[in-house]
């Protein structure tokens, strides 16, 4: 070829373009032929164990249901019971005392309370140093009081780390009388206790009141703090 001949391009072969279209069509069918086939597929073909439920399935909840007692609990608001103790009468010898107590509760916190007890008061302390108070050594005294009680801090009481009890700790106040050597004084009583339960109708209470009356055994009338310790025994019905 010459410089002075035009260039022409080759031609393009009528088969080899007729042959590429067959080979390009094949292979677009088959892409989606799969693209339909994966839209369309929802079933797993993973193999069910033994014991498993196949996806998709509900499950009922096969629980069996307890029958259940409900237990039948007494009221128990009355409480009667005896106790014994000491009550130091200011200006005179301790004396012994033991009682009776029969309180109402009202609620699970408050509870209306009566006492009656008895005992011996003396003037031994006075008569060592020639002034003695009694015409003899010895007096009978009695006292009773109606009180409300209020429990405070309810709880338990454990033993050791199997056992436990109910327990409460109180508080109460009330007014009443003291009576000895011919006289009656209007009296006070103001205190706090501690109540165990080891079983469910029997108490144990340990117990302090101050009976607080006026008094005029030293000649003039005077406020006396009488502080009176007990322990005792109720039970619940």
């Amino acid at each position: 070829m010459g410089p002075s001949e035009p260039f022409h391009a080759l031609p393009r072969s009528p088969g080899i373009r007729f042959r590429s279209r067959q080979a390009v069509l094949p292979v677009l069918l088959l892409a989606v032929g799969l693209s339909g086939c994966s839209l369309f597929h929802h079933k797993s073909d993973e193999p069910v164990l033994p014991g498993e439920e196949p996806p998709g399935t509900v499950i009922e909840p096969d629980v069996a249901r307890r029958q259940v007692k409900v237990p039948k609990i007494r009221s128990q608001d009355f409480e009667i019971g005896a106790y014994t103790g000491i009550l130091s009468v200011q200006d005179l010898q301790s004396a012994l005392t033991y009682g009776v107590r029969a309180a109402y509760h009202v609620s699970e916190d408050f509870f209306l309370e009566a006492d009656y007890g008895r005992g011996t008061v003396s003037d031994e302390v006075r008569r060592v140093i020639g002034q003695p108070f009694f015409p003899s050594e010895y007096e009978p005294l009695s006292t009773y009081s109606l009180t409300v009680g209020y429990n405070l801090l309810p709880g338990e009481v454990f033993l050791g780390t199997r056992h436990a009890m109910t327990s409460t700790f109180y508080v109460l106040a009330g007014a009443g009388n003291t009576s000895f050597n011919n006289e009656d004084f209007l009296t006070y009583n103001a205190g706090f206790g501690l109540k165990v339960l080891p079983l469910d109708w029997l108490s144990v209470r340990v117990e302090a009141r101050d009976r607080a009356f006026t008094s005029d055994l030293l000649g003039t009338r005077h406020f006396t703090n009488n502080l009176e310790t007990t322990v005792g025994l109720a039970a619940y019905f």
